[in-house]
């Protein structure tokens, strides 16, 4: 109980007292003038929230007696931002005070339902044991290990015509969708643009709270306001946010527990990707490498949010953004995640050497301490980043089980490492690759005419990558992986110190697009050797992730709009729905009441040059969208109800 009362006494962090107000004042004044006072600079004028959380919920104001009220006043909360004013306001101006804040529910949104999310525990061994739970999608890529593989038969590919939309959810948020969402014990937790975060109850699609952050007028970020998923562990939610905060809170109710600053905006930082939960800490990314700003994967403690520690990816303002989210093995006890670009983007003569530790996978143990890196692109000059996800798979090498780590990146190669030691094992290039001629001892060998220059060069894959940030996944039953991928070639240009010793005039550095020249496919690759098993050319490239199920189905989304369904061994296409925007995020799969649902987001959002530029000028013109949809199989007695049906009841 008294730590149940913690967690609801935290949402009042925290009244802030502003400099130079006494505390000698009558005790005449209104609660209003009260809370306008002390509390609106942290809550916002009318409750819902600014730095501090959101009073007005009305879950929350029933859960809490005036009691508790006043004694959350009086005392603060420890270890927390809320003050003890005890000592400061006159005993007579607590009582109004609590009224005003009993006021605040009364305009505020009321909830559409009576419903309220069960209670979730999600302990360190239902984490650890993801990829054996079929019911569930507990974290970003479903289990540590990024597969992305249900291991759900129900929904196959000899039963997909029967599969249909059973409900929507929309977010009514602008700027699109990128999230994968998270389904646990009966509750879907989406995330969308602008940091707001939806319970949603998986069996109607009603919702159950709302969470959305209060952000600075003053934001830098790249590529959208997207979020691309929360993290889960015991009964708390976790978000990263575009102000650059890990935000903690109550997945029952959404309520704030514990908000964390990771870096600061004016420092050109942010954060868009779920963070990882590792035993009792929460490891996060952060965004801003378009910027000048320094790179580093942070852990905090999942209880407290006190960072525990910090692993920089550069020297300086260099880049290696960390921003998407990593892997981890138990059993080795090692963290692997992505690095970005160094800055700035195209003048490597600005930077010289590998620029360690951009473009790389970087394994850490659980103390933040590095035990190995690779480096996809020493030297970048083409913005190709490395941050793709790592997919831990164990590889049968040379008559050897090695466990390994394969990995898409946007330099157009498919990689695969010995995840024990960072020891290269292969790269094949799986789209139109010129930038480099081939690979000497895991190093690759750089064609010297693709280096950017004054008057343009023409290189594949173009920036937009032959693989964006978009989840790839693989089957145990087919050994393959499933790959979203991009044909783009571009013009890239570079206007900085070479150009300025020259004397030439200011020009930009950066690239464009080949017009109409941009494709997409979507790829299956034989894990243990990087072959293509089989490839389906799409007219757009490939902007959503993908899953694959037992069933034999590999699900995928198009910028177009489409949800398609192909065969995980053949590529056949067998099924799609038109959602009416494009896809970015990546589609789940779950079981509640004994029945199989697949789930995906619908809602063009973040960077869509790749996809909507000068490459695929047919796509400027995009619908965008903000909806979750769930798909189930029809019940029994469906292929009757189809045929009166079509012959006209």
């Amino acid at each position: 109980m008294r730590n149940l009362k913690k967690v609801r006494e935290s949402v009042l962090v925290a009244f802030v007292v502003l400099p130079g107000v006494g505390f000698s004042q009558p005790a005449s004044r209104s609660g209003q003038e009260l809370f306008t006072q002390y509390c609106a600079v942290c809550h916002g004028s009318t409750g819902e929230g600014a730095s501090g959380p959101d009073l007005t919920n009305p879950l929350w104001q029933s859960s809490i007696s005036d009691q508790e009220l006043g004694n959350t006043v009086r005392n603060g909360i420890r270890g927390t931002a809320m003050p003890a004013f005890g000592a400061r306001l006159q005993a007579a101006e607590v009582q109004p005070l609590i009224e005003h804040l009993r006021t605040l529910a009364k305009d505020a949104l009321q909830p559409a339902n009576d419903l309220r999310a069960p209670r979730i525990a999600v302990s360190p061994a239902r984490l650890l044991g993801a990829e054996a739970d079929p019911d569930n999608w507990l974290m970003y890529g479903r289990d540590y290990g990024n597969q992305r593989f249900s291991p759900l038969t129900a929904i196959r590919r000899e039963n997909l015509s029967n599969l249909v939309p059973v409900w929507s959810f929309q977010t009514g948020v602008a700027d699109g969708l990128e999230a994968t969402p998270l389904y646990v014990d009966g509750v879907i937790f989406l995330s969308t643009s602008w940091n707001h975060v939806f319970a949603i109850d998986a069996r109607t699609g009603a919702e159950l709270w709302h969470y959305r952050r209060h952000l600075p007028a003053k934001l830098t970020y790249c590529c959208g306001p997207v979020n691309r998923g929360p993290a889960i562990s015991g009964g708390t939610l976790y978000l990263a946010t575009l102000d650059a905060h890990l935000v903690a809170m109550d997945a029952r109710t959404g309520r704030v527990l514990w908000d964390t600053e990771i870096g600061r905006a004016e420092n050109n930082l942010s954060a868009t990707s779920p963070p990882l939960i590792v035993a009792d800490k929460v490891v996060v990314g952060m965004a801003g490498g378009d910027y000048e700003s320094r790179g580093f994967i942070d852990a905090y403690q999942a209880e407290t949010g006190k960072r525990v520690w910090r692993f920089y990816t550069v020297e300086g303002q260099r880049g290696g953004a960390t921003w998407l989210n990593g892997s981890y093995d138990p059993q080795l006890r090692l963290i692997y995640w992505g690095t970005g670009n160094p800055n700035p983007d195209y003048d490597g003569a600005a930077r010289p050497g590998d620029n360690l530790y951009t473009d790389c996978v970087v394994a850490l143990d659980e103390t933040g301490k590095l035990r190995w890196h690779y480096q996809f692109t020493p030297h970048d000059v083409w913005d190709f980043d490395g941050v793709n996800e790592m997919v831990l798979v164990d590889l049968h090498i040379d008559s050897q089980i090695v466990k390994g780590l394969v990995h898409a990146d946007r330099n157009g190669h498919f990689y695969a490492l010995d995840r024990t030691n960072g020891k290269f094992l292969y790269a094949k290039p799986f789209v139109r690759v010129t930038w480099a001629k081939g690979f000497d001892n895991g190093r690759p060998i750089v064609d010297s005419l693709a280096i950017p220059t004054v008057q343009g060069v023409t290189v594949c894959p173009g920036a937009a990558g032959g693989k964006e940030w978009n989840a790839m996944s693989y089957s145990p039953v087919t050994r393959m992986v499933y790959l979203p991928a991009i044909e783009n070639c571009a013009v890239f240009s570079n206007y900085g110190i070479e150009a300025q010793r020259l004397g030439l005039p200011p020009g930009p550095s950066g690239f464009n697009y080949l017009p109409g020249q941009a494709y997409g496919k979507m790829m299956a690759l034989r894990v243990d050797t990087g072959e293509v098993a089989w490839q389906v050319k799409t007219r757009t490239p490939m902007g959503g992730g993908t899953l694959v199920t037992a069933g034999g189905v590999v699900f995928t989304g198009d910028p177009e709009g489409s949800f398609v369904a192909y065969g995980a061994g053949d590529g056949k296409r067998l099924w799609s729905y038109q959602t009416g925007s494009g896809i970015r995020g990546a589609p789940i799969a779950y079981r509640l009441d004994g029945k199989e649902y697949i789930a995906v987001a619908s809602g063009m959002a973040g960077a869509v040059g790749g996809f909507t530029g000068a490459g695929a000028p047919w796509m400027r013109d995009y619908r965008s969208g903000d909806t979750l949809y769930v798909f189930s199989l029809l019940e029994t007695g469906g292929a009757a109800f189809r045929q009166r049906y079509q012959a006209g009841w």
